[in-house]
């Protein structure tokens, strides 16, 4: 397609969307001006640091989406595209015969991989006496690998902690209907706790917030409320043409 650029990896096709890459100049054009705060001998060189920024944000939601994808293939679900967007990114396959294990453990992989690669570059960081643009760089790392970790084991689809309230449900119940209508719901509260406690944390002054968080904030909350809706209206339909 015109508005994305596809390659592909360990044989599976990834698509990044034209969004990611404006993502990707956002990016560069915030943390630009940081870095030479940071570093003014740099210059323009940085934002070659800040596009470094960029990259490494890249390569943490395609490890993680691999991840997905590769857990997947283990158990003999074919994935059909990996996408990188705006919102980040998501992985398509097929699941013959799943079960509430199998679709935890697919689940679970990309959030563990990223938790993984925080740690390796906190131990990376420890061992070698790195220059300062350089820890600069493994720090990023090591912090974007564990937001993303983290953010995406919240119990809500979505996101992958999601699955984890679906294949409890469906585990208990029987049903996978069910479990996704819990996780669903789930997801919605998620959404009402982040608003909430961001809303705290403005109205108090408890932090200083920028204006390009709150909003970053408030879309993401309204991309997870869209998908939450979304699985409880798809889980409603079929539990009810299954009576």
């Amino acid at each position: 397609m015109k508005n994305a650029v596809s390659i592909r990896i360990a044989g599976v096709p990834v698509r990044f969307r034209a969004s990611w890459f404006l993502v990707s100049a956002v990016i560069v054009l915030l943390f630009g001006p940081q870095v030479q705060r940071i570093f003014p001998e740099l210059g323009l060189t940085a934002y070659l640091v800040a596009l470094g920024y960029a990259l490494l944000l890249m390569l943490s939601v395609l490890a993680h989406e691999l991840a997905h994808a590769l857990a997947a293939r283990s158990f003999g679900w074919p994935a059909t595209e990996i996408e990188l967007n705006l919102w980040g990114g998501h992985t398509e396959f097929i699941a013959h015969r799943a079960t509430p294990v199998k679709s935890l453990a697919v689940s679970l992989a990309g959030p563990a991989i990223n938790l993984v690669i925080a740690g390796l570059g906190w131990y990376v960081a420890g061992l070698f006496d790195l220059n300062p643009v350089a820890a600069l760089l493994v720090q990023v790392t090591v912090l974007v690998n564990f937001m993303v970790g983290i953010f995406n084991l919240l119990p809500g689809l979505p996101l992958d902690g999601g699955r984890i309230v679906e294949s409890v449900v469906w585990g208990a119940t029987g049903s996978q209907d069910r479990g996704m209508r819990s996780a669903g719901w789930a997801g919605r509260v998620v959404v009402v706790i982040l608003l909430a406690g961001l809303a705290v944390v403005v109205i108090t002054g408890a932090a200083e917030i920028s204006l390009i968080v709150i909003v970053v904030a408030v879309m993401v909350s309204f991309f997870l409320w869209q998908g939450a809706s979304e699985s409880v209206r798809v889980a409603n339909a079929r539990l009810q043409r299954s009576r």
